[in-house]
């Protein structure tokens, strides 16, 4: 298997913060999301093609710096990444905050660009990627899997997000009421929701691709809908899409 065309977005709260406590909070998730199997790489970024390598844990003064300086050319947000590049691109991991007034979101996203040497594609390994997401920050929202059927399958309105593969919801849902997926579970504040636990792919030359999971996916996110944990764009960009009332 080539490419697993993979990748994950996760909408958070503003943070509003400058660019120094934007790159120590961006390393302190690298660090918890390295605590999980697959996942515990090195993380180094290479501007130029035969120049030097940043490393996040060798000398993490220096990667910061680095990118504070690709930084200064930038007026509305910041933007850092992780890139572990050590034998083989496996991830690449971007954190994008706005250093701004309210009315805008920060994002994490991940490109994920083959099977795990030892893990593959399986379930658990993404889960495990989720977990670390969601105990770093508690997102608005969170999808992952196939960009392609995201292009060619969303079953909704194209201004309203779904959960693609697998997503974290903000909100407490049962297992009873998302039967159509195969994995529904309490995870960091929020809910992990499962279309199905095996590996699938979007487009057809893949050899993983399969019409059955994708209109799996299809039903999961029409339900999820009919339940009103799914936002708008327009939603997300308020701020608070989920976000748990103050105790009175």
């Amino acid at each position: 298997m080539s490419g697993v065309e993979l990748a994950l977005s996760a909408t958070l709260t503003p943070q509003n913060y400058g660019f120094d406590d934007g790159a120590n909070d961006f390393v302190s998730f690298l660090t918890e999301l390295r605590r999980h199997h697959g996942f515990d790489v090195d993380w180094l970024s290479q501007w130029e093609e035969n120049g030097p390598i940043f490393s996040i844990w060798d000398n993490q003064a220096s990667y910061i710096d680095r990118f504070r300086q690709h930084n200064l050319k930038r007026k509305d947000s910041f933007s850092i990444w992780g890139d572990e590049a050590s034998d083989s691109h496996l991830y690449h991991f971007d954190y994008n905050w706005r250093n701004q007034p309210l009315h805008s979101t920060d994002q994490l996203s991940a490109e994920i660009y083959g099977p795990h040497p030892k893990y593959g594609t399986q379930a658990e390994l993404y889960i495990g990627m989720i977990d670390a997401v969601t105990r770093w920050k508690r997102p608005q929202h969170l999808a992952f899997g196939p960009m392609v059927y995201l292009r060619d399958h969303h079953p909704l309105d194209r201004s309203r997000v779904g959960i693609r593969w697998m997503g974290w919801l903000p909100f407490d849902l049962q297992p009873s009421d998302v039967p159509e997926a195969e994995l529904v579970r309490p995870m960091n504040g929020g809910t992990l929701v499962v279309t199905q636990m095996a590996f699938w792919q979007a487009w057809e030359a893949n050899p993983a691709y399969s019409r059955e999971a994708i209109e799996r996916a299809q039903d999961v996110e029409i339900r999820l809908n009919l339940l009103g944990v799914l936002p708008t764009n327009i939603e997300l960009e308020r701020g608070d899409w989920g976000v748990r009332p103050h105790a009175q």
